[in-house]
């Protein structure tokens, strides 16, 4: 792969065009799961270490170290751990951050000054995600989204509580929920320590929830697909994530919406790299829910289609878009399988083919907690849907009958 050796035209061209930034460059990528990036890096040449929550086999294999990043009082040594390894490097290290640092913007400026931030900037990700800032945005962009406060509404009903920064579903509940009760399921799933989680409310929409995977260089944006998304709930997590597919097909005019949309948020905040945008499509057309301003879980659906980690540093350092992309010839999807019970990985256990994010052996997960990730290709995402529960029905009573 050639360096990428673009025109400085910030202090981040200029750290890399210090010798040129290639393969000698070690990556680190710190993220709620790092797999799929550090699988797009290694396949590029790149030197990877992987700090995240999981250290799946597949990210064990592509990466030449794994950190593993706790919450809570475990955050110093984490930190200490990832600062000796980016000191003791003898090239700069380049910082990805994925999933996991929305609430995290101040460890982001910390470590961003020891390393190459290849991503966007924690003042930008302070701007999309705070809900104070990013709302008003969008309202003088014109860009429509569902109506919030930060005080609970005087009737609760029809109101969602969401916690500011969080990922994957598990921070949202209704906002009938008392206060308390949220504070102690966000503690008891993780997500959260002991002190108060800031939070907002927004109105509830009915309609399709979707997402947008998309490439910008700080002035232009390309939109890579668009997504059907599905929830996994559980009482205690009524809008866990569940599982994504693509192509979702968007009328011609939905489709300009959003293109119009994402080019002013990109030319008001200067996003760089993969991101994403979450919306929902109902009776009243398309209403923005959330940026995402880091490479999000879809990217995961096309990794045979282009390469997501160069993309997203060519970006990063301002290359002109469009890239080329391949067409999606087939409907693709993936989707989280929660372990219903805990149980700690066996040695030597072969998995089918069609799952990834495998845990490493002697690993406990605990009940309602990631077990793998299932993947599916078919002719529609209602067949890639059936595919997958099918094949999760599949794994499950396998482990059952093994273990």
């Amino acid at each position: 792969m050639a360096k990428l050796q673009r025109a400085p035209s910030n202090k981040l061209g200029i750290r890399c065009n210090q010798g040129g930034w290639s393969q000698l460059h070690p990556i680190l990528i710190l993220a709620n799961n790092g797999r799929a990036l550090a699988q797009s890096a290694a396949a590029s040449g790149y030197r990877v270490v992987v700090a995240d929550n999981y250290g799946d086999r597949e990210t064990r294999q592509a990466a030449l170290a794994w950190i593993r990043i706790f919450s809570g009082a475990n955050v110093k040594h984490w930190r200490q751990k990832i600062v000796r390894f980016i000191e003791a490097e003898k090239y700069p290290v380049g910082l990805i951050f994925g999933s996991g640092f929305e609430n995290r913007p101040d460890i982001m400026e910390e470590l961003s000054r020891r390393g190459v931030l290849l991503g966007n900037t924690p003042h930008c990700v302070r701007l999309l995600k705070d809900p104070r800032r990013f709302f008003p945005l969008l309202g003088k962009l014109a860009i429509p989204a569902p109506e919030i406060q930060l005080q609970l509404p005087d009737n609760p009903l029809g109101w969602l509580c969401k916690a500011i920064g969080g990922t994957g579903g598990h921070h949202i509940f209704p906002a009938t929920v008392p206060s308390t009760r949220r504070q102690q399921l966000w503690i008891r799933q993780g997500w959260a320590t002991s002190a108060p989680v800031p939070y907002y409310y927004q109105r509830k929409l009915e309609g399709q929830p979707g997402s947008v995977l998309f490439l910008a260089n700080g002035k232009e944006v390309q939109i890579l697909g668009y997504h059907y998304l599905w929830l996994a709930p559980t009482p205690a997590m009524p809008y866990r994530y569940g599982g994504i597919a693509a192509p979702l097909n968007l009328t011609p005019s939905a489709g300009a919406l959003l293109r119009n949309y994402l080019q002013a948020i990109v030319t008001a905040t200067g996003l760089r790299g993969l991101n994403g945008l979450d919306f929902i499509h109902g009776s009243q057309g398309i209403q923005v829910l959330e940026i995402n301003p880091r490479p999000p879980a879809s990217l995961d659906l096309y990794q045979d289609r282009f390469n997501p980690f160069d993309a997203h540093v060519e970006a990063c350092l301002g290359t002109p878009l469009p890239i080329r992309i391949a067409p999606m010839a087939v409907a693709r999807a993936f989707s989280i399988l929660y372990s219903p019970h805990p149980w700690r990985v066996p040695p030597n256990i072969v998995w089918p083919a069609f799952c990834i994010d495998l845990p490493a052996e002697n690993t406990l997960i605990k009940r309602e907690e990631p077990l793998c990730s299932i993947h599916a290709m078919a002719t529609s995402i209602e067949t890639c849907q059936q595919l997958i529960r099918r094949r999760q029905n599949q794994v499950l009573e396998w482990l059952t009958s093994s273990f």
